[in-house]
């Protein structure tokens, strides 16, 4: 059991001889000093306590009685109900530590990491994820939360803002996994003891629906003539990733003359950071004629890409929602009756290749996805017709 003792601080002399009366707790070879707020002069310090000659004797003993009053009561809670012993917790009137404040002071890592360089940009948004959750666990305690409040029922009132936020099934799992992990990694920091209540409380994961285009739907948008501008950018853009195995958006607006070259387009996945080339057919390389010049960047959207990771990513995010706005234009004009997102052209280029193989490997392979496991439940997604023949047995056409 740790100890408890009351003692005068004079091991550096103070001015006008007044010496600091502190309160040491010493447990498994650690020991912190806490302060009871009070000095005197060393003449009136009498075995633990104020010799009641000072003038102040009856006042400093009350405090000193309360501060010691206040450290057994958090040894016995910690005892009692079997939570570890945190010395620097011990006067500070809290009796755990703070599960918003540690996700804080991750979020502050993150964004330090992130800042170091574009190639570590990632992190920044892990930061600002972060944040968010920071946001949303205050916005249902009221408060700061502390590692003690993260119950059963605290979880469920979780669940039930973010579904009130709006939030969907598949948000709200992800938002409980990423928030179990961080509970999981305070365990072994030993910030918390006992069982991960994240354990306990479980979301269901769904398949999303993925939306994509069909063939004649790329055939539409492709055929329409655009005048130079915002528009046909958008739709150039759009097409580019869908003849580039599916790129995301950073790896096309980002795409650097410089990668064109011997007739095929050079590539660095913006997520596996994997090397890999696209050859360039005859309807790849229509769009790349649109933009002659001799400016780094294929098309106009950026005219230098921001050097610091923050601005790289706002200017980024800007962007990919200018070309979905004007999206939806093209999707007018082509009328293609669906919401026209620029990450489309992904799930569109993936559908249509698993159409012309049997090859999940190929597919896998395309994508530059990690596991085979990812791009099979990445083309469920994308197959609602797959019992189409059954059912027109059933029904008929």
């Amino acid at each position: 059991m740790p100890t408890v003792t009351v003692r005068l601080d004079t091991r550096y002399r103070s001015k006008g001889d007044l010496y600091p009366i502190l309160i040491r707790i010493e447990h498994k070879g650690r020991r912190k000093d806490v302060s009871v707020g009070h000095k005197i002069e060393k003449k009136y310090w009498l075995d633990g306590e104020v010799s009641r000659k000072h003038i102040e004797a009856v006042q400093i003993n009350n405090a000193i009685d309360n501060k010691k009053a206040e450290i057994k009561r958090y040894l016995a809670d910690c005892d009692l109900h079997g939570k570890p012993i945190h010395l620097d917790l011990i006067g500070s009137g809290r009796t755990s530590y703070s599960f918003t404040g540690y996700l804080r002071q991750r979020s502050a890592q993150y964004l330090a990491a992130g800042k170091s360089s574009i190639a570590e940009k990632g992190k920044i948004v892990m930061s600002q994820k972060v944040d968010r959750y920071v946001k949303e666990l205050e916005a249902v305690a009221g408060r700061q939360v502390f590692f003690e409040d993260v119950t059963l029922d605290f979880l469920r009132r979780l669940d039930q803002y973010l579904i009130e936020c709006e939030n969907i099934e598949n948000t709200r799992h992800q938002k409980f996994k990423r928030l179990g992990e961080f509970y999981a990694q305070a365990i072994i920091e030993g910030k918390v003891s006992g069982s991960n209540p994240f354990d306990g409380y479980k979301i269901p994961k769904r398949d999303a629906k993925k939306e994509k285009l069909s063939p004649a739907e790329i055939a539409a948008a492709e055929s329409l003539s655009l005048k130079p501008g915002a528009v046909n950018d958008a739709r150039n853009l759009f097409l580019c990733s869908f003849y580039t195995k599916g790129q995301r958006f950073e790896t096309c607006i980002t795409l650097r003359r410089a990668q064109i070259a011997d007739g095929r387009i050079m590539i660095i996945t913006n997520k596996g950071k994997d090397h890999m080339s696209v050859k360039i057919h005859a309807r790849l390389q229509a769009i790349i004629d649109q933009y002659p010049g001799d400016g780094e960047l294929l098309f106009p959207f950026l005219d230098e890409l921001p050097t610091d990771p923050k601005t790289y990513l706002s200017a980024i995010g800007s962007q990919n929602a200018i070309v979905n706005r004007n999206l939806k234009t093209v999707a007018a004009l082509a009328k293609i009756k669906k919401r026209l997102t620029f990450h489309i052209a992904r799930h569109s280029f993936a559908d249509q290749l698993s159409n012309l193989t049997d090859s999940v490997s190929i597919v896998q392979a395309a994508l530059g996805h990690a596991a085979e496991k990812t791009t099979r439940l990445y083309l469920n997604a994308l197959k609602d017709e797959r019992l189409d023949p059954e059912m027109e047995k059933l029904y008929g056409k």
